[in-house]
């Protein structure tokens, strides 16, 4: 079915674009997790958030590596 082609490609663009996005997301956030230590962490409500943002972005990029495998490699270029 030609026809969906197009629609295929559009969607992994826009599936790459967003692992993209969020390992983006997951780096800043982790960056701003190591200027402080674990019991920073722990006593600032804000870091809490932050920390349990940036694992959510971790386990949606986890996700995403095993469903498609080949999206590292697509990301990169």
């Amino acid at each position: 079915m030609e026809q969906y082609q197009p629609l295929i490609g559009v969607v992994l663009e826009k599936l790459a674009q967003t692992y993209k996005e969020l390992k983006f997301n997951y780096e800043g956030l982790d960056g701003v997790l190591k200027a402080h230590t674990s019991e920073e962490i722990e006593r600032t409500p804000e870091l809490i958030t932050i920390k349990d943002v940036r694992d959510a972005y971790g386990s949606l990029i986890d996700c995403m590596e095993k469903q498609f495998p080949g999206i590292k490699d697509v990301s990169e270029e």
